[in-house]
């Protein structure tokens, strides 16, 4: 695996926050982390060297896990703003799995059920020091509680390294017995959390909400029947919800609404449109406001749309507009540059 392998930057905030609660004497440090904090990511090597740098300036025990556990879901950059958004934890987990590459290239996770527990396990090829491998079980333990908006509880938890003479403060932390010396980074969850609904809120991620609304009532059909007028309005919002959690096809779609496939495709057809003409106009008017936002990358488009793969993103957009969301990026920046001057 590369060394070159990069982290979102946002999780560099919890160790500005730490050496600020802390009065560190390290006003050298907090400049250096301002300007790695002014790229979306950073080099996972340079982030285990802050990681580092923090521990010599404050060297106690289990730093890893204290800076882990105030970790926020914005700082996992888009993969923070999918999960926020998805209807359950394990509606976000499942997403957090799929998009994992995102966070780190060298992340490999796997998970299983088994007798009511969830176990996780995962391995970070560059970010594989004691105090980053403490930092990623701890941030994951406090995204899911941000999530859920209550204390998760681990039954059980594993790092790679050897055991500490402090293990009372690693259990006292976390919460739960920990093991050391493991294959991979290691926490076992309650399955009961999987079902819970997601309550945490992220005005970035409201804002992105605000316009997919805006842009349902731009395109609210004239439907004469006001139940099929009614219906018509459900189905897009259930479209949007499922595009959120990462499935936004028909069959998904009429499942949440509580109707069979065929009923589904009945009456959308009384409101005078196709399921896949309906995703489209949804997908296309979403995807020219996303991407009129310089703060959102074509990744991130792509994601908030339901795209598993940017390139599937690229080809429909080029299907919609004749041109690629990068040449549709370059001709606003032309047409505002006009107007301008």
């Amino acid at each position: 695996m590369s060394t070159n392998d990069s982290i979102p930057s946002g999780f560099i905030e919890t160790l500005q926050s730490y050496v600020r609660e802390r009065d560190l004497p390290a006003a050298a440090l907090l400049q250096e982390m301002s300007r790695d904090l002014e790229s979306p990511s950073v080099s996972a090597l340079r982030f285990c060297d802050l990681l580092q740098a923090v521990w010599e300036q404050d060297p106690v025990s289990a730093l890893g896990i204290r800076l882990g556990l105030s970790g926020q879901p914005r700082q996992f950059g888009v993969v923070g703003y999918m999960v926020s958004s998805c209807g359950t934890l394990g509606q976000a987990l499942a997403r957090y799995q799929r998009y994992q590459d995102l966070l780190q290239g060298g992340l490999i996770a796997r998970s299983r059920l088994k007798d009511g527990v969830l176990h996780m396990r995962w391995t970070q090829a560059v970010a594989n020091t004691p105090l980053a491998s403490e930092f990623s079980l701890a941030v994951f333990v406090a995204l899911c509680r941000v999530l859920i908006g209550r204390a998760v509880t681990p039954i059980r938890a594993g790092l790679p390294f050897p055991r500490p003479q402090d293990v009372g403060v690693y259990q006292a932390l976390l919460g739960c017995p920990v093991d050391f010396e493991r294959d991979a980074i290691e926490l076992a969850i309650p399955a009961h959390l999987l079902a819970l609904p997601i309550s945490s809120k992220d005005p970035y991620l409201l804002r992105l909400l605000e316009q997919q609304a805006q842009a349902l009532l731009a395109q609210q059909p004239q439907v004469e029947d006001r139940e099929t007028g009614v219906f018509f309005q459900r189905v897009q919002e259930q479209v949007l919800e499922s595009m959120k959690n990462g499935d936004a096809s028909a069959e998904s779609v009429a499942q949440a609404l509580g109707c069979s496939l065929r009923t589904f495709y009945r009456q959308l057809r009384s409101a005078g449109y196709s399921y896949r003409g309906l995703l489209a106009h949804t997908r296309q008017t979403l995807a020219r406001q996303y991407l009129a936002d310089p703060a959102l990358a074509q990744t991130d488009v792509a994601l908030l749309l339901g795209y598993s793969e940017q390139s599937s993103f690229i080809r429909a957009f080029r299907s919609w507009t004749g041109m690629t969301p990068g040449e549709y990026r370059s001709q606003l920046a032309r047409n505002q540059g006009n107007r301008a001057g």
